[in-house]
């Protein structure tokens, strides 16, 4: 039997609205970064000099000269930051998904022992990703085909590691948040990594009970 595309209550494949969804959360957030930072790796790769001779700033200051001005853009930027998480939250709750057992793993094992197999695994992927990146921006820098990277510029101020915590922070929700934790199950409810299923569904208003991985399974008529 002919599998039929499964459609929203407008009439919208829903294909169409899972990969508007991914392109509008990744554009707010990585894809916006990704593109900024190869327009300025392009800028600086077109101006005479080798790369290393030229630097990246990673946290820079804002307004140097007036400090609470400067904690001010600060703060509204790990702000505003944070609005694409949000933003994949809203969407998964409009299909039915449950965000803190998703990004959380909430109601799967005990919180004590689920929060310590995860700081253990994490600090491993760590420990392996950051080694890696780190000895291939040594190499990399060293062979002149790299920009020197700074890591911040912020003034001395009482408010520095505060902000600098912030800004860690915000770029770990983003990438663990946005990208696992919301682009991999829409890429599972598009059929990414599973078998698909046989039949014929349609969608309907709204979404009934939830999957065992926590993505929402859609009405039939």
């Amino acid at each position: 039997m002919q599998t039929e595309p499964e459609v929203t209550a407008r009439g919208l494949p829903l294909r169409t609205l899972l990969w508007a969804e991914i392109a509008l959360v990744l554009g707010l957030s990585l894809g916006r970064s990704a593109v900024y930072a190869a327009v300025n790796l392009l800028r600086v790769a077109t101006e005479p000099g080798p790369l290393s001779s030229s630097s990246a700033v990673m946290n820079r200051s804002l307004v140097p000269d007036r400090p609470w001005f400067d904690l001010t853009y600060q703060l509204l930027g790990i702000a505003f930051g944070v609005v694409p998480v949000l933003l994949a939250g809203y969407f998964l709750l409009r299909s039915g998904e449950r965000p803190g057992l998703l990004w959380f793993g909430r109601g799967t094992a005990p919180a004590g022992r689920l929060l310590g197999a995860d700081t253990a695994r994490g600090a491993v992927v760590a420990a392996v990703v950051g080694s890696t990146g780190v000895a291939f921006y040594l190499l990399t820098h060293a062979l002149g085909i790299n920009l020197t990277v700074v890591p911040e510029d912020l003034p001395d101020s009482w408010w520095k590691i505060p902000v600098l915590v912030g800004w860690a922070l915000e770029n770990a929700l983003l990438e663990e948040l946005v990208v696992i934790g919301f682009v991999l199950v829409r890429l599972r409810r598009l059929g990414w990594g599973r078998r698909p299923r046989s039949g014929r569904r349609r969608c309907c208003v709204g979404p009934t009970t939830s999957t065992r991985d926590g993505a929402a399974s859609l009405a039939t008529r």
